[in-house]
């Protein structure tokens, strides 16, 4: 398992699940050597379960007593209460999602401040992805977990209805306030230059909204209208994911009266 580069007590263990949108795998982090703290717990499987515990083995006696789920996407949270079970760890939920699993010991909120061995995470409330979602902040070590709401390859999904781009823009934003000199996230590679990634991330999202409202210049009205010049040559497995994400953008910019609705076209205010 992967140490995390100056940061001894952190470990990443990729789960077993690989694909278009989780990457290779979901990254779960191991905090601390004999009180561990597990961030995100991908899968139930044994594989996945036992993983974990042979990382313990590995510290010499150390138990995991705590699991902090950054939201509520099965690939981040289908693990946590069959690593309860086998390890009697406490499970850790966004506040907003108290109740979810029907597991859960802790509920957490913006500015909270979560103890580990080794150091202190503070809770950074990051609605969009997702609407419960939690970034964790290193602030000594100058690390944010980002769990979904930045990768460290492509860019995020934002569903319509589950998650609001509107929040997503402002979560995006409100990380630029914070000293971060590494960001590790919930899927691919961690991100050495995070204020550069995140400007990117606002850029693209920016990006977007613009080629919509050309859409719509152009005489684009429907979403699939509008998907069709966005996203050419995106693959096929992928354009249900990209309806969702210009219905996302679509409905930031009604709720801010720049384009309204009629039955399922949409126009420039």
């Amino acid at each position: 398992m992967p140490k995390v580069e100056n940061a001894d007590n952190i470990r990443c263990l990729t789960a077993t699940n690989p694909g278009y949108m989780t990457l290779r795998g979901t990254n779960q982090y191991l905090l601390g050597r004999d009180e561990v703290t597990v961030i995100d717990v991908a899968l139930g499987s044994t594989e996945n379960i036992d993983g974990l515990l042979a990382e313990m083995e590995a510290l010499g006696g150390s138990r995991i007593s705590r699991i902090l789920l950054t939201h509520i996407h099965m690939d981040h949270c289908g693990g946590a209460l069959a690593l309860k079970e086998r390890t009697g760890a406490q499970v850790g939920i966004s506040r907003v999602r108290a109740g979810h699993l029907g597991g859960e010991d802790l509920t957490y909120d913006e500015g909270d401040r979560i103890a580990y061995d080794g150091g202190e995470l503070e809770v950074v409330f990051t609605p969009g992805h997702e609407a419960g979602h939690c970034c964790f902040y290193e602030r000594e070590k100058k690390i944010l977990f980002s769990g979904d709401h930045i990768l460290g390859k492509g860019t995020t999904v934002v569903p319509a209805g589950e998650g609001n781009m509107a929040h997503y823009m402002a979560s995006l934003e409100k990380l630029l306030s914070l000293d971060i000199d590494l960001l590790l996230p919930g899927h691919g590679p961690f991100v050495t230059e995070p204020m550069a990634k995140i400007r990117e991330y606002i850029d693209h999202r920016l990006m977007r909204e613009e080629q919509i409202l050309q859409g719509l210049r152009d005489g684009r009205h429907s979403i699939g209208d509008l998907v069709a010049v966005i996203y050419v040559d995106y693959p096929p497995a992928l354009m249900r994911v990209a309806h969702s994400s210009v219905e996302a953008h679509l409905l930031k910019l009604v709720s801010e009266e720049r384009v309204y609705l009629e039955g399922e076209r949409y126009y420039l205010a």
